[in-house]
């Protein structure tokens, strides 16, 4: 890669960096701010009801599942 293409990724990296960080910062702040959740709250206990009718139940996180499908990606025997 031509050096004046990687110093010109590298700046890219940087803006991105330094911009989501700032992105966070303002989000933080915007949670903070005193009237968020008295402003929101209708949208959030839309949201929360939303979930609570489509719940479904579970009998299991998925966790073990995922676990076996990471081991046979990397094909280690396991003890079923």
């Amino acid at each position: 890669m031509k050096d004046s293409k990687r110093k010109e990724i590298e700046k890219w990296i940087e803006t991105w960096e330094k911009s989501g960080s700032a992105l966070d910062r303002v989000k933080l702040n915007e949670l903070r701010a005193g009237g968020y959740y008295s402003k929101n709250q209708m949208l959030l206990d839309k949201m929360l009801q939303y979930a609570f009718e489509h719940r479904e139940l579970r009998l299991s996180s998925g966790l073990i599942e995922q676990q076996k499908k990471f081991i046979q990606e990397l094909k280690i025997p396991c003890n079923d």
